[in-house]
């Protein structure tokens, strides 16, 4: 298979286990979970942190630290969050990837409105910045179990 080409189901290399989801079926299983992970750039490195968060409309929510990484690497960033779910013993396993430009809401109307939403943190409570990132790309991918 060339190397820069895509596996997509009509190419002939395209690995018959390997199943695209919809932007739909991604976004519905984001709404079905609620811990990801949030790729950013800080520091001039990239950082993965374990964020809880939830789906609002067209954009995901999150709560963070003021002054800590994931504040500094985010505001008006492109930044990705992403989730997953692997099976072990099947070899399969699926995963949710959002792409999109990220703001600190501090409007306190908006704010006040999103203090209504089931967005605990888990670490502490001094996470009061919340985040908003737009679901621009959505993608996702199931590997479905194949018999050998």
């Amino acid at each position: 298979m060339n190397a820069m080409a895509p596996a997509t189901p009509d190419h002939p290399d395209h690995p018959d286990h390997l199943e695209r989801l919809q932007r739909d079926e991604c976004i519905r299983r984001l709404e079905a979970h609620g811990v990801g992970r949030i790729g950013v750039v800080a520091h001039g490195s990239v950082g993965i942190f374990p964020v809880n968060y939830v789906v609002a409309g067209d954009s995901i929510v999150v709560r963070v630290r003021h002054d800590g990484v994931i504040e500094k690497g985010t505001h008006g960033t492109v930044v990705a969050i992403e989730i997953d779910h692997a099976d072990g013993m099947y070899h399969e396993g699926w995963s949710v990837l959002v792409q999109g430009h990220c703001v600190h809401i501090s409007d306190p109307d908006e704010i006040a409105a999103l203090d209504h939403l089931p967005l605990l943190p888990w670490g502490d409570s001094e996470r009061d910045l919340y985040l908003r990132v737009a679901m621009e790309s959505v993608s996702g991918r199931h590997i479905h179990h194949r018999a050998v």
